[in-house]
């Protein structure tokens, strides 16, 4: 054999193995990245638990503060067209003594 194809051979075979190592590490890189964007995942999942949790007292609190509004309206309403429906105390006779 020649040395060029002696060099040749080696050379495959130690970057045979860098590209193995580099293969390995790659694979390594991704199983972690998986487990991280796993952790985000529940993360995010408990967040979003957690403002359901919080969405269904401020929606119930919304809706009472919107009824009283309409109920405070409509009893404005009430005594308004009660008031206009006081009749004047004018006499329309002149006061005998």
């Amino acid at each position: 054999m020649d040395f060029l194809q002696i060099a040749l051979i080696f050379l495959m075979l130690l970057l045979s193995v860098f590209l193995t190592i580099t293969g390995i590490q790659v694979f390594f890189i991704l199983r972690d990245l998986k487990k991280a964007l796993d952790r985000l995942n529940r993360v995010l999942q408990t967040g979003e638990e957690i403002a359901e949790d919080l969405e269904k007292p401020v929606a119930a609190a919304s809706g009472l503060i919107t009824t009283l509004g309409a109920g405070a309206k409509a009893l404005r309403n009430v005594v308004k067209r009660e008031k206009k429906k006081v009749p004047n105390n004018r006499r329309f006779y002149k006061k005998v003594l």
